[in-house]
């Protein structure tokens, strides 16, 4: 994942209160949220993770199909292979002036899944083989928290987008459903009965120093479905195809505290924001490859994938408590955000990918292996109009697909990698350097995997790991003091194969 996260509820933009008078559906996709689908670090076969998945000029691995499909005319037999996985994942936050708070998530799943056909045509053909499966490309499982003082307050945000919206004719039935209008209806902003001012508790107390706390849980991942063919011209020549099917199940829950635990707001005695969002989606893409065998040691490949078409469904929901004393007596109220504005159905291209690679297999001893692949984040891009070409949709999607080419660039990734046979034992290890997606922001985050693995005539068994580690920030709203995160991650990954 990028250095630099943004895990945010939803941003409070100065214009967007207005911009929801006019603008149906109202969007919440924002340019950072396409590194979710993008950025990727593919899981795949324990073998595949190991070695850091620099297979694109090694090939007859079941992961490598989602980098560089020719790499299916390398097998030699039949063969089923499934791969459960453990993900640990830590974060530290640390809101500046504040003490860091450590929180912690795990979770099982699966990374792949797959079945392969051999076949032997002829001489010249020696091989041509078709696989289906499945190849995890991204796992979402976090979780953060911090707690701290700090100075401001969200309601700051939801005031101005409140007068803006009066001042350009609107009234509070204009409020945008997903803070504003949740704020207005728990009393939070109001209306002066002698003067008609729009007017709220922290008025004239904008700095006002709270306690205030965050929690973000985050779930899911993206699956990629393959269906891979190739072929092998005369032990020379490898070529091959996957289309690829990615499946999109994102979700994300949030919950944003503020407490007057000195009394510093008259009236005012605490707030929570909670945000709930969920993506669901499909997509399709190509991927072609091919490996060249320079002689018995030396192989080289390259792969291209084509932009991946995805077609998203986002599904969220709101809710904003607001607590407050007059005269001794303490009031509140917790509205929810409507169930019917809540869904939008959108679509987004991710960028095509170019890779190149080379390999060294030493006899029977191992190999050693790397890739360099080639992405621009830039040419990521939403598409508002192709189920409401409308022109404030068209407006919003022209909006935020330019927010996306100032914010990326292009960037490369680096999978380097090895294996050590030891009669039927294996021990591996690998590197990746993925670069950075944002624009003006040089060098890498970086893994580090390691395995082994035992390989009979039928039969074989890999361990593999890898661990991330890497800085971002979280922030609940738009200027809000931001906390600093330190994120480490380990994937832990068995895969049983079986030749027939």
């Amino acid at each position: 994942m990028p250095e630099t996260i943004h895990l945010t509820m939803k941003k409070i933009l100065p214009a967007l209160a207005f911009a929801a008078i006019t603008a149906s559906p109202a969007f919440s996709q924002t340019a950072a949220d396409v590194l979710r689908y993008s950025y990727l670090q593919p899981g795949g076969t324990a073998r595949s993770l190991g070695t850091g998945n620099a297979f694109g000029a090694l090939g007859a691995e079941f992961g490598a199909l989602s980098m560089n499909p020719a790499g299916i005319a390398l097998f030699r037999s039949d063969e089923l292979v499934v791969t459960p996985s453990l993900r640990f994942a830590r974060t530290e936050a640390e809101l500046q002036g504040n003490l860091p708070l450590e929180d912690s998530k795990s979770t099982f799943a699966f990374d792949n899944f797959g079945l392969l056909f051999n076949d032997t045509p002829g001489e010249k053909w020696t091989t041509f083989n078709f696989a289906v499966g499945v190849n995890r490309q991204n796992n979402y499982a976090a979780s953060i928290y911090y707690e701290g003082d700090a100075a401001g307050t969200i309601m700051n945000g939801l005031y101005n987008d409140a007068v803006l919206t009066v001042n350009n004719g609107g009234s509070a039935d204009d409020f945008y459903p997903f803070d504003t209008r949740l704020a207005y209806d728990a009393s939070a902003i109001y209306q002066d009965a002698s003067t008609g001012e729009w007017i709220y508790d922290f008025l004239g107390n904008e700095d006002a120093a709270l306690n205030r706390s965050q929690a973000v849980n985050t779930f899911g991942r993206m699956n990629e479905m393959i269906m891979s063919f190739g072929g092998n011209y005369k032990e020379k020549l490898m070529v091959g195809a996957t289309i690829g099917i990615p499946f999109v199940n994102y979700r994300i829950e949030g919950e944003y505290i503020e407490t007057d635990r000195d009394d510093a707001v008259p009236f005012f005695d605490r707030l929570t924001y909670t945000e709930y969002l969920r993506t669901e989606g499909v997509g399709v893409n190509l991927k072609l490859g091919l490996i060249y065998k320079l002689n018995q040691t030396l192989r080289i490949g390259a792969a291209f994938h084509t932009p991946t078409a995805l077609r998203l469904t986002d599904t969220y929901t709101n809710t904003f408590a607001y607590e407050y004393t007059v005269n001794g007596d303490p009031y509140g109220g917790t509205p929810y955000s409507p169930e019917t504005d809540g869904v939008t159905d959108y679509r987004l291209r991710t960028p095509w990918r170019a890779s190149a690679s080379a390999a060294a297999v030493i006899g029977k001893t191992g190999f050693l292996s790397a890739d360099v692949e080639v992405v621009d984040y830039s040419n990521n891009a939403y598409n508002f109009t192709a189920d409401v070409p409308s022109q404030a949709n068209q407006a919003a999607e022209r909006e935020v697909n330019r927010d996306i080419q100032k914010a990326y660039g292009q960037a490369l990734n680096l999978r380097i990698g090895g294996e050590v046979a030891i009669e039927d034992f294996r021990l591996r290890g690998g590197l990746n350097m993925y670069g950075k997606p944002q624009e003006g922001e040089s060098g890498f985050n970086t893994a580090i995997s390691a395995g082994a693995g035992v390989r009979l005539q039928s039969f074989y068994l890999d361990l593999g790991w890898r661990r991330y580690v890497g800085k971002g920030a979280v922030a609940p709203y738009s200027g809000a003091p931001v906390a600093s995160t330190t994120n480490a991650v380990s994937d832990v990954l068995l895969t049983l194969g079986f030749k027939f």
